[in-house]
């Protein structure tokens, strides 16, 4: 009998799979001996691979090393190298999953007596076939009643986890306010259950005995239909791109050939992308009532919510010229439903990365610009208002290239926090907006100043010859409508919204923009047939566009009905 079978248990622990520290061990190690001698004709017991267990006894240890790791396991305990490197132990006979090493003294006593404990509260004919007990020591240097045993059980037949206990998810599972929410019926708690049961699989993958091909096979027609999702619809909400299912299905196809032995490195991976789609279902709602099936689904309300009577948000954007609104849509379309979406916030922070630095060198050109109008002798006060304006633009523009820079806003998550941390509880996105377009605006009233302060001294310079001053103006005005006529002659749809260049798939199944109801709406109509599909936008205001799409006859009928 062991030594630590006469210690009081521990006390039992609800957990989740999602809170396993395997990402967080610290890599310092206790002192260990080192050794630089070889023994002569050394061999080893056997290769064990990811797939291999590797069972170390008392029977077959070869040599007399001393080395921790030739410990013999306690009886039916095997031990498992994940794909990526760390190691995990399972008992066949119980069942039992654990990443505590059995090889410490006591361990293997506390565990057993927590999962008798266990089974003694599990009803005979609630025990599933496919049953698994994962296991736990917080500390494994406090064994006994100061110590602490996680536990949780999982059904593989059901694809959930479950406890043997009554528990509270907001105060008996500390810390996982945002992995399980309160749920309004037992279809909302599998819902939010399933993703940590494959985060279960995805940490454990090498002891199941058979592979899930079904689960395989759904993975597939999931991704498939999630490509097509993406490619048709810029309001999906799939978790995954088009290149990115492209690229996992390519993986999936490469996986087939194999034989068993890389069954591990399959089944963690595909266990991966399942709690991932799986979480994504969970914010989405999938299969409850009132589900969000369209990322800009609610978009009209969002923006509603957000465009309240404010004196300071209309001088901020009158202020920067309007230029807020375009970015404020832009922005709630982003954030709609707080979910991000990697994809889509990515190129809209690389468009305004790119506009902040070409902000900043139309600042440097035009404090080049400034310093040439007080040789020539520009008055003084429109000089220091463009130069302030200019040296402003320049300041804000390093700012927001600084807290938005990629390493600061590089995943899902950081994006999510940031933009929940700068939100206004009144006005939503709209201060955000502002501070995006200060910078072009700044560079704007710049440009306006060091204007005004070159026009009034090409006029104070000419007072005594206006016709010289005509012959300018005329000058400069020929060049700049012929350069518009000549634009007009070569793209004659320019004034008019190119219906298919928003949607790039032959055929835009949604495509929504949705502005204030208070703006003035004025219809232009644009037709062109695609693919058998008459396209047609109504749109609201110069720069934005409701597309509705339709096709044959009923789409022409749709049409005379709504004019």
């Amino acid at each position: 009998m062991e030594a630590a079978a006469i210690l009081p248990a521990a006390k039992l622990v609800p957990t989740l799979p999602s809170f396993n520290v395997k990402y967080q061990e610290p890599l310092e190690r206790a002192s260990v001996q080192t050794r630089t001698t070889v023994s002569a004709i050394t061999r080893f017991a056997r290769l064990y691979s990811a797939r291999t267990p590797r069972r170390i006894t008392s029977a077959n240890v070869m040599g007399t090393s001393g080395f921790a790791d030739e410990v013999p396991l306690p009886n039916d305990w095997v031990e498992y190298l994940h794909p990526e490197g760390n190691l995990y132990y399972y008992n066949h006979k119980a069942g039992i999953v654990s990443n505590t090493d059995l090889r410490r003294i006591g361990v293997s006593a506390v565990l057993n007596n927590a999962f008798e404990r266990i089974q003694s509260q599990l009803l005979q004919d609630a025990k599933p076939d496919n049953l698994e007990v994962y296991l736990n020591i917080v500390d494994a240097s406090r064994l006994g009643s100061d110590g602490a045993v996680e536990y949780y059980l999982i059904d593989y037949n059901s694809r959930s986890i479950f406890w043997v206990e009554d528990l509270d998810i907001l105060t008996d599972l500390v810390g996982s306010g945002s992995l399980v929410e309160p749920f309004e019926s037992m279809r909302h708690l599998r819902l939010g259950l399933e993703p940590e049961f494959w985060t279960h699989v995805e940490f454990h993958p090498c002891h199941q005995q058979t592979y899930d091909l079904k689960a395989e096979k759904e993975l597939t027609a999931v991704l498939r239909h999630g490509c097509v999702d993406d490619m048709t619809a810029p309001g999906s909400v799939f978790p995954y791109s088009t290149d990115e299912c492209l690229q996992f299905l390519k993986l999936l196809e490469r996986f087939h050939g194999d034989d068993e032995s890389t069954e591990s490195y399959r089944r963690s991976w595909t266990a991966r992308l399942w709690a991932s789609i799986c979480r994504s279902r969970r914010i989405n709602r999938h299969g409850l009532a009132h589900p969000r099936i369209d990322r800009l689904q609610g978009l009209d309300s969002y923006l509603s919510q957000q465009t309240h009577r404010s004196v300071v948000m209309s001088l901020g954007e009158a202020l920067c010229l309007g230029m807020p609104k375009t970015t404020f849509v832009q922005l709630t379309e982003l954030w709609n439903g707080r979910i991000v979406y990697q994809r889509h916030w990515k190129p809209f922070l690389d468009r305004q990365r790119s506009k902040w630095r070409w902000t900043a060198f139309g600042a440097l050109y035009l404090l080049g610009m400034n310093s040439v109008q007080r040789v020539c002798g520009t008055p003084f006060v429109y000089l220091l208002a463009s130069t302030s304006f200019t040296c402003s633009a320049l300041l804000v523009s390093a700012l927001m290239l600084r807290a938005h820079s990629v390493e600061r806003l590089k995943t899902a998550s950081d994006l999510s926090s940031y933009i929940s941390m700068v939100e206004s509880f009144d006005h939503g996105l709209r201060p955000l907006s502002i501070a995006y377009t200060l910078p072009e605006a700044l560079l704007a009233w710049a440009a306006f100043t060091s204007g005004g302060g070159a026009f009034y001294y090409v006029t104070s310079q000419l007072q005594d010859d206006p016709t010289q001053l005509l012959s300018i103006a005329t000058s400069t005005a020929i060049p700049l409508f012929l350069g518009r006529r000549s634009r007009i002659a070569l793209n004659p749809n320019s004034g008019l919204p190119d219906p298919v260049s928003r949607e790039r798939s032959p055929t835009p199944i949604r495509h929504r923009h949705y502005m204030p109801e208070t703006e003035e709406h004025r219809v232009l109509l644009s037709f062109q047939i695609h693919d058998s599909f008459l396209v047609y936008g109504l749109q609201h205001a110069p720069d934005r566009c409701l597309w509705i799409t339709g096709g044959g006859n009923s789409s022409i009928s749709h049409l005379k009905g709504f004019i």
